[in-house]
């Protein structure tokens, strides 16, 4: 018979709060944390980003030489991740042995600054400009530090969390959207059901505040709801992680979870699909009677927005309470999915026994997915 699962804690790294608790209470308050870029934005439809002020890794982490191998948003994610697993009170080789804790996570991409790879870029172009493999290969690689691979590498940062927490249970890393984050998220999911390891730490890390970032975006037309409606998404950076385990030996070992992940659905949208059809796709696989309340997708994009309010409609879907993070926190990218649903179990776990909450973990990118979560009842 199929496990079930169960979040014990969560950790979070972002432009408001690092615990559900203190994001809601922000949001609620009306907070945002929008800002302009310390780069020159004026090439870009979007004028606008959403960093983390004063993160400082080495308050959790004093004097480990390891922070210096690391990107800004490895070591956010070392620290949401840590937080989590305190938060759930779970230490490998203590709470459980490290094998038997999973560790499913998600990264970004271009999350470096210009000034890190300067030196490539000056020493690896051609006298025309363009790249050129052979200067490349005898010049350019000569004039970086070696360390550099450790933070370009985009499985590094999940690689960094396992050996911080000593987990060394089952793993994959996703890259690079939302759909991946929901993706890491629902790996852990299964593993439990399965009856695999009692226990997964299951996140996401980004970071798209810097200049190449812009540009990748730009690129992808993420900005496109920028230069056509004068509104769109706010780019953020950060990480969130979550502790999923078997619901009985959670409460064998006296934790009380903050919800238990009832169901999931993820879906791919093919070529002639529209948003509306993909987004109320997943979200008519899960049970939304009574669902109480919504951790939306929306993050300004008009097309985003107009699609998951239409498939809303189309499934027959009426909140009591609607939320949309993003609008207050930016779009964390990859680590969106683990926020929403890390926020969305905070909801869940509020008041009655039962409250049904539907986190939408849609946005750019092929995959979208949704998860259903349930509060649990004291005992």
């Amino acid at each position: 018979m199929a496990k079930n699962v169960v979040v014990t804690g969560v950790g979070l790294v972002t432009p408001l709060g690092r615990s559900p608790r203190e994001v809601l209470g922000r949001i609620g308050r009306g907070e945002v944390a929008t800002s302009i870029p310390s780069f020159d934005v004026a090439s870009f439809a979007c004028q606008f980003c959403a960093p983390v002020v004063s993160f400082d890794a080495e308050e959790y982490f004093c004097e480990n030489k390891n922070l210096r191998l690391m990107s800004r948003d490895a070591q956010m994610a070392v620290v949401a991740a840590h937080v989590a697993m305190e938060d759930a009170c779970v230490k490998a080789d203590e709470t459980y042995a490290g094998e038997e804790i999973a560790l499913y996570g998600s990264t970004g991409v271009s999350s470096l600054s210009v000034e890190e790879i300067t030196r490539i870029i000056e020493y690896a172009a051609g006298s025309d400009g363009s790249l050129d493999l052979k200067r490349f290969g005898q010049v350019g690689l000569k004039r970086v530090r070696p360390v550099l691979s450790f933070r370009i590498l985009a499985n590094m940062p999940i690689c960094f969390v396992s050996i911080f927490e000593n987990i060394r249970g089952q793993n994959a890393v996703y890259a690079p959207w939302q759909g991946q984050g929901a993706q890491a998220i629902a790996a852990g999911i299964r593993a439990i059901r399965r009856g695999d390891v009692p226990c997964a730490l299951v996140g996401s890390c980004d970071v798209k505040t810097s200049e190449l970032s812009f540009i990748n975006l730009q690129q992808l037309g993420v900005f496109e709801s920028w230069k056509l409606h004068g509104k769109g998404c706010v780019p953020g950076e950060g990480a969130a992680f979550l502790v999923l385990e078997d619901e009985e030996h959670a409460t064998k070992r006296g934790k009380r979870a903050y919800a238990k992940i009832t169901d999931y659905a993820i879906r791919s949208s093919a070529g002639d699909s529209s948003l509306k059809d993909t987004f109320s796709s997943a979200i008519s696989e899960l049970k939304t009677n009574g669902i109480a309340a919504v951790v939306a997708a929306g993050d300004g994009d008009i097309a985003i927005s107009e699609g998951e309010q239409q498939a809303f409609e189309e499934v027959g879907l009426e909140p009591c309470e609607l939320l949309r993070p993003k609008l207050h926190l930016g779009n964390l990218f990859a680590a969106a999915a683990a926020v929403q649903v890390g926020l969305a179990a905070e909801l869940a776990g509020r008041g009655e026994s039962g409250r049904p909450v539907l986190a939408d973990c849609f946005g750019y990118g092929s995959e979208q997915a949704s998860f259903e979560l349930e509060g649990i009842c004291a005992k």
